[in-house]
């Protein structure tokens, strides 16, 4: 214990900061056997290979001259040089996991046992693919700019010639240009006038159809509910009366501002549009159901859709008070 009574660190050992360093960088670190079977591998040179995991790659890889190299002979040439060496650093190409192909980096070590042999092989690998690609479009770019100066350079006597060429037809497309800027802008002019003049038919249509629907429901209000009235007052048979009571409801359906909206809004049907008229005006469902030969089933069921497309289903608000805020 310390004199602030705290506890001393636990030291590391040397084996756990290898095992963390091992498990958690982002390069690749590998051992194999001479044979090339692969005895350790650590996450990131899995996930380089496109494996899921080190047990799978150690499980699947039992050839590395087909499965890690894409050159055969590569492998050989380079182990060559570490067991000649001791140690070897190369480019190659490799394989992944998909049979896709992969350009990498490899640090390699042999590891001697006491009698000098190759007990095995450990080292780092980094994935340099788009290193590679970055190259060859470096190298295709600069070819590519070589050849255009080449090119350009055959052109430049021709283009002195043909300079003045240019300029005089530069100057006549420029003058072209001006003149058709000026037939634009003259069109133009014309256009706004014709849309002036289309904005001013679009609100005297929009006041002549306005003042046709006034005229008819002025007419239907003073020549024909009038007669309805009178239809009504006269002996007539039950049956035939509840016509004329619904003939005078579906008038009055047409000619109200307000189920206009709602038939727009929310797209009832004739039959919604006369029960909600009759909601809105205090009716019940059997009266409704009375009036329009309904039975109060039927009329409930109307009321049930009316509310689900006025989107207030299972809101708590009645719908009476709902079609009067709408008025």
């Amino acid at each position: 214990m310390s004199k602030l009574g705290k506890k001393s660190p636990v030291p590391i050992s040397v084996e756990e900061r290898y095992g963390s360093l091992f498990e958690n960088t982002g390069e690749g670190i590998f051992q194999a056997s001479v044979s090339g079977r692969i005895l350790n591998v650590n996450p990131a040179l899995a996930r380089l290979f496109g494996y899921r995991s080190p047990e799978e790659m150690k499980r699947i890889i039992k050839a590395p001259y087909g499965q890690i190299y894409a050159d055969r002979n590569q492998r050989v040439k380079n182990l060559r040089k570490v067991e000649a060496e001791g140690h070897a650093q190369f480019e190659f190409r490799f394989l992944r996991k998909d049979k896709s192909q992969g350009w990498g980096y490899a640090s390699i070590n042999a590891v001697r046992n006491a009698q000098g042999r190759t007990a095995y092989y450990e080292g780092y690998f980094l994935d340099m693919t788009r290193h590679k690609e970055l190259e060859e479009q470096l190298e295709k770019a600069r070819d590519l700019l070589e050849k255009r100066v080449v090119e350009r350079t055959r052109k430049i006597a021709q283009l002195n010639r043909d300079l003045a060429a240019d300029i005089a037809q530069r100057k006549k497309v420029e003058k072209e240009l001006r003149a058709r800027e000026k037939e634009l802008k003259r069109r133009a002019v014309k256009l706004e006038a014709f849309n002036i003049t289309l904005h001013s038919l679009l609100e005297q249509r929009e006041i002549d159809r306005k003042d046709l629907e006034r005229r008819i429901m002025t007419n239907i209000d003073g020549l024909i509910m009038p007669c309805i009235e009178r239809l009504k007052g006269a002996a007539l048979t039950k049956p035939v009366h509840a016509l004329v009571q619904n003939l005078q409801e579906n008038l009055r359906a047409l000619t109200s501002p307000f189920l206009t909206r709602i038939k727009a809004n929310a797209h009832l049907t004739s039959t919604e549009l006369q029960i909600a008229d009759h909601i809105k005006k205090g009716k019940s469902s059997k009266q409704i159901g009375s009036m329009m030969r309904l039975s109060p089933g039927t009329v409930d069921f109307h009321r049930n859709k009316i509310r689900k497309k006025l989107n207030i289903r299972g809101e708590k608000i009645s719908l009476q008070a709902f079609l009067l805020n709408q008025s």
